[in-house]
């Protein structure tokens, strides 16, 4: 179990690069950023509504993939529209790139597009009471939960333009990955006393400590890489600390409140399609709480 959830977890890092990497061919399209994005975003999404179907209540699955994809596709309309506008207007060449907080707007505006459709899709299909608001509050649940909270993870791309957004990005991925891997490891090491059993039996106050420390870790080896080898803008020491800290503690946050949802809906894992992990949920579920966290961090301190 545990040499197939390495190998398995090289694999994934060695794709993400290479997406990344071959990418920047395409700045600022990032076409293959968008394909990742959106299989991986609509892949969770798909276990999350089969999870909430389990536990009784029951998305639209069309309504959930619908809104998933067409939050992933609102995330590039701000950066497409100033690539041509300045491409129309070439003395806006040298202009700011768009605010990282104005361009939110628009996968938001789409979830409340998300929102509407869903009420009047469901006024469509209405036959009798009793399941129609469970069926639009899962729905929406879904689509906030995978779609809005990954649009900070996708819009990490973007941080401090072309080519310095891989910095914050893998950086965040990093340092999520890196507390879900110290967490696992002191966990099964040394961990004794439980964390939270009611959501988590397996999880141990140990191993969220040392998920903690491997956050930090992960976040100061990124930073010295880029900034002293690779000579990219980063943050400092110390600025690096703390986003190891509250990134480190989202990231875990998001884990535990996965675990909630599978409890919920007695499963063990959201899915089997990622051997090793389980589903593909189980490998962004600390990504969706500390993309937000790592976002807000970046843009407030980066460089």
């Amino acid at each position: 179990m545990l040499g197939t959830r390495v190998f398995i977890g090289l694999c994934l890092i060695a794709l993400l690069l290479g997406v990344l990497y071959l990418d920047e061919w395409f700045a600022p399209w990032y076409p293959l950023w968008l394909l990742l994005s959106a299989l991986a975003m609509g892949a969770a999404a798909v276990e999350v509504a089969g999870l909430l179907a389990a536990a009784g209540c029951r998305p639209s699955m069309n309504s959930v993939l619908g809104g998933v994809l067409a939050i992933v596709a609102a995330n590039w309309m701000p950066h497409l529209a100033d690539f041509l506008n300045a491409r129309a207007q070439p003395n806006l060449l040298a202009a700011e790139p768009p605010d990282p907080l104005a361009v939110l707007s628009w996968p938001l505006l789409t979830f409340v597009g998300v929102l509407m459709v869903s009420f009047v899709v469901q006024s469509i299909q209405f036959v009798k009471p009793g399941r129609t608001m469970v069926t639009i509050a899962g729905t929406l649940l879904v689509v906030a939960y995978i779609g809005l909270l990954g649009t900070f993870v996708v819009q990490m791309r973007w941080l401090e333009g072309p080519y310095h957004g891989l910095v914050p990005l893998i950086m965040l991925f990093a340092t999520a990955k890196g507390a879900d891997t110290g967490a696992y490891a002191v966990g099964r090491m040394v961990g004794k006393h439980k964390l939270w059993p009611s959501l988590s039996p397996n999880k141990t106050i140990e191993g969220a400590i040392g998920g903690m420390l491997f956050a930090v870790l992960f976040a100061l080896l990124v930073t010295v890489t880029a900034r002293d080898l690779l000579h990219l803008p980063a943050l400092s020491g110390p600025e690096s600390i703390g986003f190891g800290l509250l990134v480190g503690l989202a990231a875990q946050l998001g884990d535990l409140m996965e675990s909630m949802i599978k409890r919920d809906s007695e499963r063990k894992d959201a899915s089997s399609a990622v051997p090793g992990f389980g589903g593909v949920l189980d490998i962004l579920d600390s990504l969706l709480f500390a993309g937000p966290v790592g976002y807000a961090y970046w843009v407030a301190i980066g460089p």
